[in-house]
């Protein structure tokens, strides 16, 4: 059955608060973005949803290998495992808003897929050889320098972490390198191109393709992570969704070229949000980025309109075989409307029509 996860940040009593109320009224899951200098630890704040729910998922939304080495993020989020009874999941990104503010862009592609790789052995309980360079930051000398009678010679969890349900590893991707990393390594992906089922299509195409390459056999879930607005004022959702839509549409232009297959216009759209974005717009409505994006560009990477044209454009992403639905809705997560009179309404609709006709 399909899911439908949400996202919060702010304050942990604010984030508990909302993880109760989605559960209470029909989500899945939700999960909280991981930026050392602009939010609280993810981490803690799960194990505090954890506690106050019973059946909701809960990850980080997303993590990036600047905030915690893999043996460090594995351990973390196995924590959150233990203490939700199973319900954790890890999503992990290269960093981009949580890293600039660190004064670093994204990981490098060669460092993120071996941080990957190591990440899901972590999560897997399967043992490894040493990595000093990635457990350790290259920063330390082995532990044979101590002379030690015995010693350990792997790297895994121990005696206390014994018996916890491994946890999965959802890595959201635009590009198709990253999807392909994704594919090779990832339990779960989560495409991060919009509503439009051509985009869609052509991301899970990557993965799947990457996948039989690779020889990787095991089970494959595959999300999309989409803005969305049930509201028959298109004009007001255009707005209410500004801030996600050109933050995300930036994933495809990141370092100013397009890096999947577009139309003329839309790469003139993709440049343009490039070209003006601002990091304090980063998924702020009415931003600078927002202000260059036209009316039919967010209509298709977005989802905006009334109960049954939102369930016929989530159904067309269903037939392409997404299982998962990351929602960033107009009242959730950093992107919060400026007019909650219309953005709850908004949400509440999504909630007692849209997501009961897709289940």
């Amino acid at each position: 059955m399909v899911e439908f996860w949400t996202t919060s940040v702010g304050r942990p009593e604010k984030v508990v608060r909302t993880a109760v109320g989605a559960e209470e009224r029909g989500w899945d899951g939700i999960g909280t973005p991981y930026a050392p200098t602009m939010a609280f630890d993810p981490y803690v704040v799960l194990s505090s949803v954890a506690r106050e729910t019973s059946r909701l998922q809960v990850a980080t939304w997303v993590a990036t290998p600047a905030s915690h080495t893999p043996a460090a993020a594995a351990g973390s989020i196995k924590t959150v495992q233990a203490l939700s009874g199973g319900r954790a999941v890890l999503g992990l990104g290269r960093g981009d808003s949580a890293m600039a503010y660190l004064g670093m862009a994204p990981a490098p592609l060669k460092f993120f897929e071996a941080y990957v790789s190591r990440l899901r052995n972590y999560l897997q309980d399967d043992p490894q050889p040493f990595d000093l360079n990635l457990d350790g930051g290259g920063h330390f000398p082995p532990v044979d320098r101590l002379g030690l009678a015995q010693t350990a010679k792997e790297a895994r969890f121990g005696l206390f972490m014994k018996g916890i349900e491994p946890v999965p590893l959802d890595l959201p991707a635009t590009g198709p390198k990253v999807l392909a990393i994704a594919a090779r390594h990832a339990d779960r992906v989560t495409t991060a191109v919009g509503a439009a089922p051509e985009r869609v299509a052509w991301a899970t195409g990557v993965v799947r393709e990457a996948r039989e390459a690779a020889g990787v056999s095991r089970p494959l879930s595959l999300g999309a992570w989409i803005p969305v607005a049930v509201t028959s004022d298109r004009e007001a959702g255009r707005r209410m969704l500004s801030g996600t839509a050109t933050s995300m549409a930036r994933f495809t232009s990141m370092y100013g070229e397009v890096v999947a297959p577009v139309s003329d216009s839309d790469r003139e759209v993709y440049q343009r949000i490039h070209d003006s974005y601002t990091l304090a717009g980063h998924f702020r409505e009415g931003s600078a980025q927002s202000q260059v994006v036209p009316d039919e560009f967010y209509d298709r990477f977005a989802i905006i309109g009334p109960p049954d044209y939102c369930v016929e454009r989530l159904q067309a992403l269903i037939d392409l075989g997404i299982e998962r639905f990351i929602v960033s809705g107009p009242s959730s997560g950093p992107a919060a409307s400026a007019t909650p009179e219309q953005a709850e309404p908004a949400e509440r609709l999504f909630e007692q029509e849209v997501m009961p006709a897709l289940r």
